[in-house]
């Protein structure tokens, strides 16, 4: 296993830098770059001098050089731990990921931990009473919640929490605190609008989770091993949750590898819908923008969780299941 760990760690490398040559092309696909956008938006609200500083911006942002040249000073800057200067706000792109990340995990993680905690014993249950009642209602929930999107119900509860306390709980924090060092008060304004977008979360998370958790437990609960442990007389909550759970858990750790990155590049409609300052509402713009270090560094960041979370996975299923072997 050690060195399977080993070999899988040093072929992420070349991976990553797979993912930024091909992800450094796709944004330089578009026609232009950040300086025309620029320009065009200047010009749309009336500065028509603009152009005159055409060429000193592109060569104050460097897009007066080849690509490729671009992208080598880049990855050598990068592989330093420089990711580069944001062309929109005009700062260290490892600035603005490290005033967006806390908050960004504290939603994301908060969601996924609760989904995860509640999906996997309500499938559990669901696959444990088929067909009862409580069954069906948790299957209606599920595919409701599978059908909403989490923007949606996000909307829903914003325009529930301002019928009910007046307040519009956009972002996540009130005016008086977006700016005020970290207090009490300040952590009790956050937690009143960050249960917005995690309950938003919370609803199309738990769905899946559900869903796959009480598919996967019924094949397992009819397999001819479960069968002969109850013949054996072993209890049924230790045939249940020692033996079927353990298997039944298998496609949700592969999953993994997703949700990792999911972490920082999920529910980005709904960071877009609540404004909340997250890091997905950041790559968003800066791919529209054509803002190439700030989308780059995010997108290898990415790429990096979704090789952490697969090696992980990989790890995780040996040890859930002792007939995995990767020596």
């Amino acid at each position: 296993m050690t060195r399977y760990i080993i070999r899988r760690l040093f072929t992420m490398i070349p991976t990553l830098f797979l993912i930024a040559v091909v992800g450094f092309a796709l944004m330089e696909l578009p026609p232009g770059d950040y300086v025309e956008i620029y320009m065009l938006q200047q010009e749309a609200q009336g500065n028509t001098a603009i152009r005159d500083q055409e060429e000193q911006l592109r060569e104050r942002f460097g897009l007066n050089q080849p690509v490729h040249i671009r992208f080598i000073n880049w990855v050598t800057d990068f592989a330093r731990g420089d990711f580069g200067d944001s062309f929109v706000q005009r700062r260290a792109v490892s600035e603005v990921i490290a005033e967006r990340l806390p908050l960004t995990l504290a939603v994301s993680l908060g969601a996924f931990l609760i989904s995860w905690g509640i999906g996997i014993p309500l499938g559990v249950y669901s696959a444990t009473h088929q067909y009862s009642r409580g069954d069906n209602i948790l299957t209606t929930v599920a595919f409701i919640g599978l059908g909403l999107p989490d923007f949606l119900v996000a909307l829903i509860l914003l325009v529930a929490a301002w019928v009910i306390s007046g307040e519009v709980l956009t972002g996540l924090h009130s005016a008086q605190y977006a700016t005020a060092p970290w207090s009490m008060a300040k952590v009790m304004d956050l937690l009143k609008h960050m249960w917005i977008p995690i309950t938003a979360v919370i609803v199309t998370g738990t769905a899946w989770v559900m869903r796959v958790m009480r598919g996967n437990l019924l094949n397992v609960l009819g397999s001819n091993y479960i069968l002969a442990a109850r013949a054996k007389g072993i209890p049924e909550h230790v045939v249940i949750w020692k033996h079927g759970v353990r298997n039944a858990l298998h496609p949700l750790v592969m999953a993994l590898g997703q949700t990792l990155a999911w972490l920082i590049n999920g529910f980005t409609i709904t960071s877009l819908v609540l404004d909340l300052p997250t890091i997905q509402t950041v790559y968003l713009r800066a791919t529209l923008q054509q803002d190439i270090y700030m989308a780059g560094a995010i997108l290898v960041l990415i790429g990096l969780l979704m090789l952490i979370g697969t090696l992980l996975a990989d790890i995780l299923l040996a040890w859930l299941d002792p007939r995995i072997r990767f020596e």
